[in-house]
């Protein structure tokens, strides 16, 4: 448990520095205040952070193949990955779900996403278009969903 704890951090500060998550943090903050005025702009938010730290924020030079082996064996490394791949894609489930849009719609606009963004990774070079990225980014997209309608339902 522990290692997996070290994956977890290694792999977010690899990909984001402290600056930048108190930037998205605060920034976090600022839009969800502002989500009744404007409530469009947190699903918005939400897909610009995937963008962001998927592809946005990564140099070109990373030339893998597509990974279409499914891992789920247990190696913290590897779950460290898809767990913080299923974090990323939870804020889109539960802004999207404040927007008023039907979870289906928003689980398969988050699949579509998850899919076009690891094909960007693929062609660019920015990173390693893996399936366990689509599996659990869209897993992400569910779990927001489920969270919203579990919380602001009632």
């Amino acid at each position: 448990m522990l290692f997996l704890i070290h994956q977890i951090y290694y792999t977010v500060s690899k990909n984001l520095s402290t600056l930048e998550i108190i930037l998205l943090l605060f920034s976090i903050i600022i839009v969800l205040c502002n989500r009744r005025k404007y409530p469009y702009i947190p699903p918005l938010y939400s897909v610009f952070l995937i963008l962001y730290i998927t592809l946005l924020r990564r140099a070109p030079g990373f030339n893998v193949s597509i990974c279409f082996k499914l891992k789920l064996r247990p190696n913290a490394v590897v779950w460290a990955g898809n767990l913080l791949n299923l974090v990323l894609y939870v804020p889109y489930g539960v802004t999207s779900w404040l927007w008023k849009r039907e979870a289906k719609k928003i689980v398969a606009v988050g699949f579509a996403l998850s899919v076009s963004c690891e094909v960007l990774q693929y062609l660019t070079g920015r990173g390693m278009a893996d399936v366990n990225d689509v599996l659990f980014n869209a897993l992400g997209a569910v779990v927001g969903v489920w969270i919203s309608a579990k919380v602001y339902s009632k």
